[in-house]
């Protein structure tokens, strides 16, 4: 017996929708949300943090659930020379908009010495529930919104 047209198209009909469905999977992974400038400066014990070859340093941006933030992507930024920082999601420059909990890593190292690594600030800065800094990105926002004041292990008070 010949196949008809219609046991032919039922599972080109399949077909099509699988490609169709892998497609809106992919599809809604890379695309994303709007992203929006994220700046700022770290400062330590009041001056700006001068990483380099023997400081260095990241922030990270954890969506806060909580509040509706579902942001599921890497969402980071390393110090420069001049304590400044720019957050990328993926490759891209910015976050969408939303709460965040921030973590701070900053750590005199040894550029001859993978493993000398010295902690310039609290571990509760690498914990983003106790770390106390969070923020909000927001599409506009102000020039020092998004600035990072640390103090230094063991400064008084902390």
């Amino acid at each position: 017996m010949a196949p008809t047209s219609h046991s032919v198209a039922r599972p080109v009909r399949r077909a099509l929708a699988g490609v169709a469905a892998a497609a809106a999977l992919i599809a809604g992974c890379g695309g994303g949300s709007t992203l929006h400038p994220v700046e700022g400066t770290v400062y330590l014990d009041g001056n700006p943090v001068q990483a380099g070859e023997t400081v260095t340093g990241y922030v990270v941006f954890h969506a806060d659930t909580a509040r509706g933030n579902n942001n599921m992507e890497d969402t980071k930024g390393d110090i420069g020379p001049d304590g400044r920082y720019v957050v990328y999601t993926r490759d891209k420059k910015g976050a969408p908009t939303g709460w965040y909990f921030v973590t701070v890593d900053l750590a005199r190292t040894n550029p001859k010495d993978p493993y000398d690594y010295k902690a310039m600030v609290s571990e509760k800065y690498l914990d983003k529930k106790k770390s106390g800094l969070e923020f909000e990105v927001v599409p506009n926002p102000t020039k020092d919104r998004y600035d990072i004041r640390l103090e230094t292990i063991g400064a008084k008070g902390k």
